[in-house]
């Protein structure tokens, strides 16, 4: 596949709503319209702060949102209605909420951590498939881990990987980088199959918007 800029979205990521409004304030002086935005660090009363925020700013599409436990479904309607979501990830307890998100649930992608840890029970055919952080994916081969097997395994079922995360990773702590600093943060990318990568990959990090459309430039020459 190839991957233009559209395929590739900078994000809106951080702690609490004034971290996460400041970066849409960046958003629109950087003319980016479109964005992936994660939740996963904000309060149910600061996200009503940063939807506010959101219909005020010059975004109109969020085609990746990253869920976060205690979301309600009026939450997921209103992006629905005002941002037209593609995708959504989750993380493995999300399974326990799913009957909140029934409206959505199809457009619902699991990501696995990056860590080894016991396979949870679950079924995958509930939703529609795994989201891919590929930082996570390189640490879990690089453990054996559970998760990783389990997506090895269905690598020829090309229609589960959909969506993806991106950030940087670090092989001598084999861990990820949300806040990438050097080019070599991303050679790891031109070592993964193919077939984690999706249609739609989210760059999650907490680097300013500029600095993220500036590594966006350079990451499409790995994909």
């Amino acid at each position: 596949m190839k991957y233009t800029e559209k395929n590739v979205l900078v994000s809106i990521a951080g702690l609490g709503a004034k971290n996460i409004i400041s970066r849409i304030k960046e958003a629109d002086r950087n003319r980016v319209t479109r964005i992936a935005l994660f939740l996963t660090q904000v309060s149910a009363r600061e996200r009503r702060l940063i939807y506010q925020a959101l219909l005020n700013s010059q975004i109109k599409e969020v085609p990746f949102v990253h869920l976060r436990n205690d979301m309600s479904a009026k939450e997921v309607d209103f992006l629905e209605q005002h941002f037209r979501p593609r995708y959504y990830n989750m993380h493995v307890k999300g399974f326990g909420h799913l009957s909140k998100w029934s409206m959505i649930r199809k457009k619902i992608y699991l990501e696995f951590g990056g860590r080894p840890r016991p396979m949870p029970v679950f079924r995958l055919a509930r939703i529609g498939g795994l989201c891919v952080d590929l930082a996570h994916y390189k640490m879990g081969e690089t453990y054996n881990s559970e998760a990783f097997k389990y997506q090895w395994t269905r690598r020829h079922q090309s229609r589960l990987f959909r969506c993806n995360h991106l950030n940087g990773y670090d092989p001598k702590a084999n861990s990820c980088i949300h806040h990438p600093r050097r080019w070599t943060d991303f050679i790891y990318l031109e070592k993964l199959p193919k077939f984690v990568f999706g249609e739609l990959i989210a760059l999650e990090m907490e680097n300013p918007i500029k600095e993220q459309l500036a590594w966006r430039k350079k990451i499409l020459r790995l994909l």
